[in-house]
This record gives structure tokens, sequence and C-alpha cells, in this order.
């Protein structure tokens, strides 16, 4: 079902909290079983927060100091990007790419954007890129 309303957004979100429990991993898993187009309305919404989208778009658990972070940010200010940390003399970036339709995570080193990744992993390899171009 193509989910077209902002009402209909907001209904099937309050069924994805019943149906996760409100456990942000179940709902993480549940967002993977929507179509891509849906689940990205969601992440990219105030109906969803930052860390959910995060482990819906990474499949892995952030540091605490992230965790915490993303936990406090609604979803729509990944539009924007969320500085989620610091990896030598940059700065890493969590966003949404609308041509791509990707959630990254992009290396900053504050006058642009080096290299973004996206997928499982995607904090790590950010990580590295940061410590090998950014020391």
């Amino acid at each position: 079902m193509a989910y077209t309303s902002n009402s209909e957004l907001d209904s099937l979100a309050d069924e994805l909290y019943e149906a996760s429990g409100d456990d942000d991993f179940v709902l993480a898993e549940l967002l993977r079983g929507l179509p891509k187009e849906t689940a990205v309305r969601l992440c990219t919404s105030d109906l969803t927060n930052a860390l959910q989208t995060y482990l819906y778009a990474f499949e892995e658990e952030p540091a605490v100091e992230i965790y915490e972070r993303l936990l406090l940010q609604p979803s729509s200010q990944i539009l924007r990007g969320i500085k989620i940390g610091n990896a030598e003399l940059a700065e890493l970036i969590f966003g949404f790419d609308k041509n791509s339709s990707l959630f990254f995570i992009a290396v900053w080193n504050g006058e642009k954007f080096l290299k973004a990744f996206s997928g499982p992993g995607a904090y790590r390899e950010a990580v590295k890129c940061a410590k090998e171009q950014c020391a």
C-alpha cells in the first residue's frame, strides 16, 4: 500500500510503534519490511527519531554518545545533516541524499565533504577515511 497522505503516514507510524512495543531495534526491522519510499518518508519525518533512522539505515547500534545524541533529534533533521562526532580534524555528519535516496555518514573537513558512506559499516568507514585524510 502506498502511503500518500500525512494522516496515512501518521497511522502507519502508530501501527509500527505498537507492533514494535516501542523497541527501536524492532521498529528498524519493521521499517526494513516496508516499501523503500514509505520507509524513507517515515525516516525523514518528525514521526521517527534520528536513532531509529540510523538503526534502519546502517543496521547497527551506534556508540553510546551517538545513540544519546540521535535519540533526541527528530529524523527530519537528517535532511540538514546531524553532526554525530569527530574523527581526527574532521566532523562526521549523518544525512540523507534526496537524489539517490540514501542515508549516509559523510566526512566533513571544515570546507567540504570528502567522502560519504552508506549501508552497514558506514560509520566505521567514515572514521577510517577521516583518519587517513584528515590527520
